[in-house]
């Protein structure tokens, strides 16, 4: 992603899916699209991993809700009932889609993003434990939050990096963490207020965030009411999909 004039610009270039020096980053192209996701590298006591630079923006996420969906998909492994619903009028809640981060996601809809995502790129791609969250949230970097958001998310890597150069590790959506517990959202987002940022914010998913789902019955795959759920993947060195 590049950012040109305030706006989140998509990377389109080809690139091999060899497995990264375990120091540098790397470009993951996305068979069958024009779409690449710049991966930063994050050392570890326990191995050395790669974090999406930004959250996942609407126009990767999209091309998955169109695959997922196709008719002529034979390998969805899913039908009209069982598979993710596309993405009904209001799901962006009108603050912008080119650029800007996917948000109403639910669990569900976050893994199978990664089995998907994982088949396209003959590479393993998984929602970040929390350890591997806290260890790319470090220092600096800029945040949108409660008081300087306008009440809505912003393109992607529109304010300053962290320290690592990773962007949106605090505010603007939530993000998808496993932990010890399940599946939580951790981070903050732009409904945040500043103070409460990072690891002071870790949320549990519950009813009420799909309370004014329009669909009958309500969808696994989307949070109605809550605006504020994103996602943002991770790698290991060398692994691939099987």
């Amino acid at each position: 992603m590049k950012i040109r004039n305030g706006k989140a610009l998509l990377m389109f270039v080809v690139v091999g899916c060899s497995a990264p020096n375990d120091q540098t980053p790397f470009t993951q192209a996305i068979e069958g699209t024009d779409y690449t996701i710049e991966m930063m590298p994050v050392q570890s006591d326990t191995g050395n991993f790669w974090i999406s630079r930004t959250e996942i923006t609407w126009d990767l996420y999209d091309i998955f809700l169109q695959f997922i969906n196709s008719p002529e998909n034979l390998n969805a492994g899913v039908d009209a009932v069982s598979g993710p619903t596309p993405a009904y009028a209001s799901v962006d809640r009108g603050f912008g889609r080119q650029g800007y981060p996917a948000i109403s996601i639910s669990d569900k809809a976050a893994l199978s993003f990664c089995d998907w995502l994982s088949t396209r790129t003959n590479r393993f791609y998984s929602i970040p434990t929390i350890e591997q969250w806290e260890l790319a949230n470090v220092g600096g970097g800029g945040a949108w939050h409660q008081w300087n958001s306008g009440k809505t998310t912003h393109p992607v890597a529109t304010t300053e990096p962290n320290s690592i150069g990773i962007y949106d590790m605090r505010g603007n959506v939530g993000e998808w963490a496993t932990t010890e517990d399940g599946l939580r959202v951790i981070g903050g987002s732009f409904r945040t207020p500043e103070e409460e940022l990072g690891l002071k914010t870790i949320l549990t998913p519950i009813k009420d965030w799909n309370v004014t789902d329009p669909q009958l019955p309500r969808s696994p795959w989307w949070y109605a009411d809550a605006d504020y759920v994103g996602l943002r993947v991770v790698t290991t060195n060398g692994e691939s999909h099987e």
